[in-house]
C-alpha cells in the first residue's frame, strides 16, 4: 500500500458513488506495468478500466498484470493519440499519476484526456514536483533543466520537467473543464516512511492518506513556494 495507491482507489470510489448500480468508465493515461490495479479493481467490480500505455515493455507488463479480469483493456500508444477503438465523451474519470512531469506536449495531452470524459464526468492527473524540487542527482538535475529551458533536447523517454499548478489550471480552462481546483499530497518524509519495511505499516499509511484529504483546505492557505516543498505531488481537478 502506498500513498500514490490510496489516491488512485479514492479517485475510482467517488466515481462509483457518484453513479451507483452503474458501470463506470475509467481511463488511465500512462498507466505503467498497471502493477497495483488488480486489487483495486477486484474492490470495484462494476468499473470498465482502460489503460494507456507508450512504452512497450510496461505495457506488455501491464497485459500480463491485468490478465483475467473482466472489462480491462491496455492499449499502446502515445498519451497524444485518440485511443483506437474508445468512445469519447464515454469515461466516467480520466486520470494520470506521476506523468504530466514527463510530458513534452502537454495540452495535447491534457485535450486527449479532456475529450474521453463524459458530460459531468472529473478528469485528474495528480504530478510529481519531486524531480525537482528533491533531485536525486546531477543528472535528474540536469534533465530538468534541460526539460524547462530547452525541450527539445532531450529524448521523450528522458524528458522531466517542473510543471506549475497554474499552468495546468489554464489548461483545463482552456478545455471547457469547470469546477477545477488542487488538492496537495506525499510530504516527503511520508514517502520515506511507507518504503520502510515495518510490520503493521498499512493503517498508519491509510490514517496519514485520511489525514491529507481531510485538512486540504488548510494546506491551500500555504503560501505556494512553501506548499510545493511541503507537499511535492499536485493533483489538478475538473468537471466535464
Amino acid at each position: 500500500m502506498s500513498l500514490k495507491i490510496l489516491f488512485v482507489e479514492e479517485i475510482i470510489r467517488a466515481a462509483v458513488e457518484k453513479k451507483p448500480g452503474a458501470t463506470i468508465r475509467v481511463m488511465d493515461l500512462g498507466c505503467g506495468t498497471a502493477v497495483y490495479m488488480p486489487t483495486i479493481l477486484k474492490k470495484f467490480p462494476m468499473v470498465e478500466y482502460v489503460g494507456v500505455e507508450p512504452i512497450e515493455p510496461s505495457y506488455n507488463d501491464a497485459l500480463k498484470n491485468l490478465a483475467g479480469i473482466p472489462n480491462v483493456r491496455v492499449h499502446l500508444q502515445l498519451g497524444y493519440d485518440e485511443v483506437a477503438g474508445e468512445t469519447k465523451a464515454s469515461f466516467d474519470l480520466v486520470f494520470s499519476q506521476s506523468v504530466l512531469e514527463h510530458v513534452r506536449q502537454l495540452r495535447a495531452f491534457l485535450a486527449l484526456g479532456a475529450q474521453y470524459v463524459t458530460p459531468g464526468g472529473v478528469m485528474v492527473h495528480r504530478y510529481d514536483l519531486g524531480h525537482s524540487l528533491y533531485p536525486h542527482s546531477l543528472k535528474e538535475r540536469a534533465h530538468v533543466w534541460m526539460g524547462n529551458h530547452f525541450p527539445k533536447v532531450l529524448p521523450e523517454r528522458q524528458f522531466v520537467r517542473y510543471v506549475p499548478e497554474v499552468e495546468v489550471r489554464a489548461l483545463y480552462v482552456e478545455l471547457g473543464l469547470r469546477d477545477i481546483y488542487g488538492t496537495y499530497h506525499q510530504m516527503p518524509n511520508h514517502k520515506k516512511l511507507e518504503k520502510q519495511k515495518i510490520a503493521h505499516l498499512e493503517p498508519v499509511i491509510a490514517e496519514l492518506f485520511a489525514w491529507e484529504m481531510k485538512h486540504q483546505a488548510v494546506f491551500k492557505d500555504v503560501p505556494l513556494p512553501t506548499r510545493e516543498l511541503l507537499f511535492p505531488s499536485v493533483a489538478v481537478w475538473g468537471v466535464r
